[in-house]
Parts: C-alpha cells; sequence; structure tokens
C-alpha cells in the first residue's frame, strides 16, 4: 500500500522537473520512478537541436538531470537522481540494510552501465548493425548470467527479494533495450525473460509502457 504522503494530491510536497531528450535512454528509469509512485513531475524532453544551448545550464553538461522546487535541489547523474529519489520517496526502496543498500547498488550501477552498449548497436549503421550485435554479445551474455544468477537466489523476484527497488527500474529499461535491439540473446535466458515480464506488468508501470513502450517480443 502507498504510504499517504505519497499519494498524488493538489498537495504534493515537492515540485520535480526532468530534463532529458526524447528517447528513454538513462532518463527512463527516471521516469518510471515517478511513474511507480504516481509523483507529477514535468517531464521536459529536450530536441537535439536544442541541447547546445541548454548544456550550459545543466550540471555537469550533460543529461539527465533533475530540478527540485525550482531549482533549489538540482541533480545530475543517473544513480545519483534515482538513489534520491528511492530515498525520498519509500523507506527501503535503495534497500533496507546497508548491505541490501550496497547489492541494489552494485546492480543498478551494473544496469546502467550497459546503456552505452545499447547505444553503440542503436546507433550503428543498418548495414553495420549485426557486426555491432555480434562485438556486443559477450557483454549482453555475462550481463544477463550475472542477473540470472543474482535473481536465482531471490526466488526469481526482484534484486532485493520480494521487494522492488530503483535498480529494477534500471534492470527493467536495460532488459527493454534489449528486447529491441538483441532480442535473440534475452531468449536464452528465459529465467531472465520472466524477470522481465514480471515488471512490465506491475500494476504501477503497466499503463506507462503500454502507452510509451514498443510490446515486447519475448513470448514464453
Amino acid at each position: 500500500t502507498m504510504p499517504e504522503i505519497l499519494k498524488i494530491s493538489d498537495g504534493q510536497k515537492h515540485r520535480y522537473k526532468l530534463y532529458y531528450f526524447d528517447i528513454k535512454g538513462r532518463g527512463e528509469p527516471i521516469r518510471l520512478m515517478f511513474e511507480f509512485f504516481r509523483i507529477k513531475y514535468e517531464d521536459v524532453r529536450v530536441k537535439f537541436e536544442d541541447w547546445p544551448a541548454l548544456k550550459k545550464k545543466a550540471p555537469m553538461q550533460f543529461l539527465p538531470y533533475i530540478e527540485v522546487d525550482g531549482g533549489k535541489l538540482v541533480l545530475s547523474q543517473t544513480s545519483a537522481i534515482m538513489r534520491y529519489l528511492a530515498k525520498s520517496f519509500r523507506p527501503g526502496f535503495a534497500g533496507i540494510s546497508k548491505s541490501d543498500a550496497a547489492l541494489v547498488d552494485m546492480y543498478g550501477e551494473g544496469a546502467i552501465e550497459m546503456f552505452d552498449v545499447f547505444k553503440s548497436i542503436g546507433m550503428a549503421p543498418a548495414d553495420k548493425k549485426d557486426e555491432a550485435i555480434a562485438e556486443a554479445t559477450p557483454r549482453i551474455d555475462s550481463f544477463c548470467k550475472c542477473y540470472t544468477s543474482h535473481l536465482k537466489k531471490n526466488g526469481n523476484r526482484f534484486i532485493d527479494g520480494d521487494l522492488v527497488t530503483w535498480a529494477d527500474l534500471v534492470i527493467v529499461m536495460v532488459l527493454s533495450g534489449m528486447d529491441d535491439l538483441a532480442h535473440d540473446i534475452l531468449m536464452k535466458y528465459p529465467d531472465l525473460c520472466l524477470y522481465y515480464l514480471r515488471m512490465r506488468d506491475l500494476d504501477e508501470l503497466r499503463d506507462y509502457i503500454s502507452a510509451n513502450w514498443k510490446e515486447t517480443k519475448v513470448k514464453l
């Protein structure tokens, strides 16, 4: 049950503004975080041609970044934003104990590193796409084996056992990239596919994903 303080009302405690390109990428887990908790936020979809002018305003001069309460707090880096929002929205969403939090950080950060892998595939010319996938396959296989093994230890539920954490929101985004760009590799890992489908079908995410993501090609 969502804590009363987090239920959306006209009296929402803080205002949030997310800046990112009009793609999924590193900004999408942050959107998923807001959607998961039904938090109102302004989703600023930056056009690529507008980015040079905005870059001077961005902390660390890259996207994504968020502004809280009109700029009283400005944060960059996907993992830093995810941890901040997780701790703000629900105790335990970044891990309950120090050990849990460290594991959530480890698997969340590991998933974020995969964004560059799928970026290289997505940006490859059409006649080089197969070559890009082949080059990335060892890295993708390593990711899938590692995360499948950890999920099995947790009864194939979530990264932190029975609790969804910010890491799961990053991982489902990474798996959607795999679904779109390296589907045949993903299908070699049925337990990971089940986790992916379960995350997509969470009550808190289903409507947003249905409206904004491609239909999954995973069939089990």
